[in-house]
């Protein structure tokens, strides 16, 4: 009941919600085959209704070769793994109220009175909804030479869709732009590391050493 004190330098005020719900099933068997498997759904106050929920799979499996009966008189290889994954991640970074469009304010005078007037400066979009990315990797991990030789390659592709972007308008629309899912992109590369051990406790002395390689291509 006291005394409300407004700060004019504070007024902007937004609210926003998300829920989220998870599931991660993991299967291992005799430490030669690895299947994990999640399933996500996720829902965002920040679109539009109908468009709010967002449900992705991720999946990887592997398999440890090194385990196998095959690879028991291979002494030089300590380790080698297979890994392939497939996965989703969305995005729904876009500011609280984007569907709605927005209001802009111009004065002018009418008469004798100083007035202010609304125009709309953003529209609205019904159907504005996720922007998710839909990833592959393939993976090999290895360890030789009593893993004094040790090294990872990787190869991913990234395929983004339903980007969410502000499209501008042209000026003879009245309207300066609006939020939407425009556009895809891809983004795929190979990444290698290799980490070696120069030294194993050679008169208290370890030197370790690593180097790492990678390229990359975003379209």
């Amino acid at each position: 009941t006291g005394e409300i004190t407004i700060n004019p330098d504070n007024q902007h005020y937004n609210k926003s919600g998300l829920v989220s719900y998870m599931g991660r099933a993991m299967y291992s068997y005799d430490n030669r085959y690895m299947l994990t498997a999640t399933v996500r759904s996720d829902a965002s106050s920040r679109l539009a209704p109908g468009y709010k929920w967002h449900t992705y799979p991720a999946v990887s499996v592997g398999w440890n070769v090194k385990n196998e009966s095959f690879m028991k008189n291979v002494n030089f290889i300590d380790a080698l793994k297979l890994r392939v994954g497939y996965g989703e991640t969305s995005n729904q970074s876009v500011d609280p109220y984007a569907t709605l469009g927005l209001l802009g304010t111009r004065p002018y005078n009418f008469g004798d009175e100083y007035s202010v007037g609304y125009y709309v400066s953003q529209l609205t979009n019904p159907k504005l909804g996720w922007e998710y990315s839909q990833t592959w990797n393939y993976g090999i991990d290895f360890g030789i030479l009593k893993n004094r030789l040790s090294g990872t390659v990787e190869y991913y592709v990234t395929d983004t869709r339903d980007i969410l972007l502000g499209v501008g308008l042209p000026a003879t629309s009245g309207v300066n732009s609006y939020t939407a899912n425009i556009g895809q992109s891809q983004n795929k590369g190979i990444e290698f590391s290799l980490n070696g051990v120069i030294l194993d406790d050679a008169a208290g002395w370890t030197w370790e050493a690593g180097v790492n390689f990678y390229s990359n291509k975003n379209k």
